[in-house]
């Protein structure tokens, strides 16, 4: 079985902007959910769907796959997260050239998710 593991990571933000490069415990928001990933055994590959530069520059750094910008339409505040994990979804089995039999969701916004959870 093959799982991926999506973490959508908006630049823009209602309430708090950039907030998925602010710190926490020393590290940016968005690092959590890609060292849970990487470090629970179940994942196959980690995938950060960003419009943002700077987020994608610290997801690859964190070790996750971000290799393209999404579109600004998949990045607005009225944007639906199925509309982003689907385009997520498609855009990384054409990347990596498979199919996965499992997704897994993780948003960067939930702090208290333990790797044991995954």
């Amino acid at each position: 079985m093959k799982i991926i593991a999506i973490i959508p990571a908006r630049g823009g933000s209602k309430g708090l902007k950039m907030k998925n490069v602010r710190e926490l415990r020393g590290n940016p928001l968005i690092v959590r959910p890609i060292k849970h990933a990487l470090k629970s055994n179940f994942i196959d590959k980690v995938y950060v769907t960003t419009d943002n530069e700077t987020i994608q520059k610290i997801a690859i750094k964190a070790g996750a796959h971000c290799p393209f910008l999404r579109p600004s339409t998949l990045a607005e505040s009225f944007t639906t997260t199925e509309e982003t994990l689907k385009y997520a979804l498609n855009e990384a089995e054409e990347y990596f050239s498979m199919r996965f039999d499992l997704s897994v969701f993780l948003t960067a916004t939930d702090i208290y998710r333990e790797v044991s959870w995954i």
